[in-house]
Order: structure tokens, then sequence, then C-alpha cells
């Protein structure tokens, strides 16, 4: 690929798979995962991966960007509690570890996994916020406190979390709170993520159109592909607005003051 940059030209070129290469891929492949691959699967896909760069690459950056400048809603607390315990928290908690996983997918321009994980990530992360509350009191193991809890589904551990003051009432909902409009649609704006989980297209498409996102399309013909494509058109947006929204959960959970 040739791009000209202030007048100069820059050339980036990604050398094709040498012989050795191809072979290292076949024995990874079928070492790990049972897969005979064959030289011209590989060319084909490297040929598809190498076309998808140069078009994505401006949007890679720009998710990159995005999960960056999310990050630092936790990131800010490095000064206050050290960077050693910051990066321990990060690698140690579920909430975390999740929201590293969804951040990866949105990167890779996957939002739908990311509203997925987000809500994976919610759900462990009361989960086990409450297991440790509960272990301090009863002087057990979190291991043994978060057995206990693995049948609640997620409003019961919003429920239990708030009973049990790890979180104010309601304080999960105004986290998910994009404009007071949008509680006409979803009363309970945190069930926005079950909306995408379900694939709920009517009350997606009602609840876009209430904070105001245009869902005209021009051209369609089938009514049901018309829906998907309104449903689908601003999951990117929804998936960033997720994303922020569990981030500040996270730093709710473990990095604010009163969430010692």
């Amino acid at each position: 690929m040739v791009d000209k940059i202030h007048g100069k030209i820059e050339k980036n070129v990604v050398p094709p798979l040498s012989s050795s290469r191809r072979e290292r891929i076949k024995k990874i492949v079928r070492f790990h995962y049972g897969i005979d691959a064959k030289d011209s699967d590989i060319a084909w896909i490297d040929k598809m991966l190498r076309n998808n760069y140069s078009i994505l690459h401006d949007q890679h950056v720009i998710n990159n960007l995005v999960t960056v400048n999310i990050g630092n809603i936790y990131r800010r607390h490095r000064d206050r509690i050290g960077s050693i315990k910051l990066e321990k928290l990060m690698m140690d908690k579920l909430i975390f570890k999740y929201l590293t996983f969804a951040s990866m997918c949105y990167r890779a321009n996957i939002p739908i996994a990311t509203i997925l994980l987000c809500r994976t990530a919610i759900e462990a992360g009361l989960r086990e916020k409450l297991a440790e509350k509960r272990a301090k009191e009863h002087i057990k193991q979190v291991w043994e406190e978060i057995k206990t809890l693995t049948h609640l589904r997620l409003w019961q551990l919003i429920q239990q979390s708030e009973d049990e003051g790890i979180i104010n009432k309601n304080e999960l909902e105004k986290l998910f709170v994009i404009d007071d409009k949008m509680k006409a649609i979803i009363p309970n704006p945190r069930n926005l993520l079950d909306k995408y989980i379900h694939a709920d297209l009517p009350t997606i498409i009602a609840f876009l159109e209430t904070i105001g996102v245009d869902t005209r399309v021009i051209g369609v013909e089938d009514i049901m592909q018309e829906k998907k494509i309104q449903a689908e058109a601003s999951i990117d947006k929804i998936a960033v607005f997720i994303l922020a929204a569990t981030s500040r959960l996270a730093e709710r959970l473990y990095l604010l003051a009163n969430s010692e």
C-alpha cells in the first residue's frame, strides 16, 4: 500500500507469508485444533485479511482511541492507590477481566460481543463483590460465598447488592441513563443490555428513535430486513455507551473511596 502524507510517499508493505511461516501455522492449528490446513486455505485467508486491513485500519485506530479513553475512567485512580494495586485489581477482579474482553471485541469491530460481555462483567462483578463482603462478615473464604450466589440472576444480584450496601438504590440504573426520554421505552435503563441479548428488535428500534437516532432506511423492500438494519445501524454507538457505563460500575465497586 502506498500512501502520501505531508507531501512524502510512504510505503507500507506487508511481506508475503514465507514457506516456513505457512508450515508453522499448519503445525499450530494441527496440534491445538486438530485442523489439517491446506496451502490454498492459508493463501485465501491471508489475502482476505490483507485487503480488510487496508480498508479497516482507520476504523481500528478509532476503536482503539475510544477504548483507551474509556479505560481512563479507572486509570485516573493510579496516583491515588498506586500503579501496583491498580494493576493487581485489573488482573484479579472478574469485572475488569470481562471488561478487557469487551474492549478487545470493540477494537475488533464486534460491538454486539462488547454488549454481551458487559452484561457478564456486571453480573460477575456484583457476585464477586457480594461474596467478598459476606466472606469478611462470616469469616469464610470468598469461594464459599461465591458458590451460594451462583443461582442468582442479574436482577437478583442487583437487588441484593442494594440491600447489602454494595451499591445505592437505583445507582446501577442511573449509570445506564443516556436521556430521560429513554425511560418511556425502557423504564429500567439497565435492561437495554437484555434487549440486545434477546434481539428484541421492536424495543431496540423504539429506543433508538426515542434518543434521536435517524433510523430511516432507503431502498429496502422487505420489512424484516429494514427492521434488522434499523436495529443494527447504531449498535456501535450503544456498545460504546454500555462499555463506558460498565467501566463506571467497576470504578464504583473497586476504585472509589466508598467502595472499600
